[in-house]
């Protein structure tokens, strides 16, 4: 689409995530500015069932591709592939606290999916960052952020535009009506739409974690990812290859630890 036509390139750009970290929310936009990207999980779709040790670490296939890579708090992440597995996949879950320790879905696969893209970096051609609440607190900026990495020129109205009318409460009642289903099938569909938990565009809120997880499972997630220098890490990458990069206040804990 507009890549490939600016660029006479036979393959798109590539935007990789760990499922739910607000891809759906991205992608709508896109695709409303016609920009064309191949969507991918890399090999961690819930569906796949996969454990921790499956994940690739090399990244070898991507070297030349243009590549933007969306990360999310791990700790909404898990919460959000929970709802996802239990309403939308109808595959058993076990409470919180099993599903956020599980090898197959949880904090640590996350943290260590996301990790891996971040040290791919220097091994890469042309690799961005970008977090999805960056998104939510610019997401004209954002888009703009985007395309700017990719080489298009698009008038600032346009994506203003865009970025007002794909808010979060008029992505939920496009799903609600169908509106949705259209352009995209069942995939964005709700399951029951009378179960707000079954919807793809579910919640979208920042820390929305604290509203499912007790203190002691947010305590093991804040540990496991100080363990694994998640935030200290991200915020070196985001430093480097970010976009739109405002640090977090994790980051800024973790660095000054």
């Amino acid at each position: 689409m507009l890549f490939s036509k600016l660029f006479g390139l036979n393959e798109p750009p590539v935007l990789v995530s760990f499922p739910k970290s607000g891809r759906t929310w991205l992608r709508v936009m896109l695709d409303d500015l016609g920009v064309n990207f191949q969507y991918i999980h890399d090999g961690t779709d819930h569906k796949q069932l996969r454990s921790i040790s499956s994940i690739n670490t090399s990244k070898s296939r991507y070297k030349r591709r243009t590549t933007v890579v969306l990360v999310r708090d791990p700790k909404d992440t898990v919460v959000s592939g929970y709802f996802q597995m239990q309403k939308r996949h109808n595959l058993p879950t076990g409470s919180f606290s099993d599903f956020i320790r599980s090898d197959l879905h949880g904090i640590e696969k996350i943290a260590l999916f996301n990790l891996g893209w971040f040290s791919a970096m220097p091994r890469l051609h042309a690799v961005r960052y970008i977090q999805y609440e960056d998104i939510h607190r610019d997401t004209a900026g954002a888009l703009k952020a985007i395309l700017d990495f990719l080489g298009i020129e698009m008038d600032v109205g346009k994506l203003t535009e865009v970025a007002n009318n794909r808010t979060f409460e008029n992505m939920r009642s496009s799903e609600q009506t169908g509106d949705f289903s259209r352009r995209y099938g069942h995939i964005l569909q709700p399951r029951d739409l009378n179960d707000p938990e079954s919807f793809k565009v579910r919640k979208g809120k920042i820390g929305g974690y604290r509203d499912y997880l007790s203190d002691d499972d947010i305590a093991y997630c804040d540990d496991l990812l100080l363990k694994l220098r998640y935030w200290v890490e991200l915020d070196k990458v985001f430093r480097q290859n970010g976009l739109c990069y405002q640090p977090q206040e994790q980051s800024r804990i973790a660095v000054s630890d």
